[in-house]
């Protein structure tokens, strides 16, 4: 699967640290971009998103709604690590107990 560095993030947004989810989407709303010379190459292409951390979700949202305005398909995204909801208890990421 071939790998394109194909959005930029605008200047002018605050610190994302200590954004809740409102917040987060306010300060990405039109910031991110296609980059010019990746607009060929996504239009119509099947995409697969890369996130380092999973906070709210607002990065990984406002990514893919850049590449769907370019005509690109958003199938998915892979994250490195995850933040805790706030509020969560310390178990919220513990695996399921399998049934019976």
């Amino acid at each position: 699967m071939p790998v394109l560095p194909a959005l930029r993030l605008r200047r002018g947004g605050a610190d994302q640290v200590g954004l809740g989810v409102r917040g987060r989407a306010a300060n990405l709303a039109g910031r991110v971009r296609v980059r010019t010379g990746a607009r060929t190459a996504l239009a119509g292409a099947d995409v697969m998103l890369v996130d380092d951390v999973l906070t709210t979700g607002a990065t990984l949202a406002a990514c893919r709604a850049a590449l769907e305005r370019e005509g690109a398909r958003p199938r998915g995204a892979v994250v490195l690590a995850v933040t805790p909801p706030p509020g969560a208890p310390p178990s919220w990421l513990e695996p399921a107990t399998a049934p019976g």
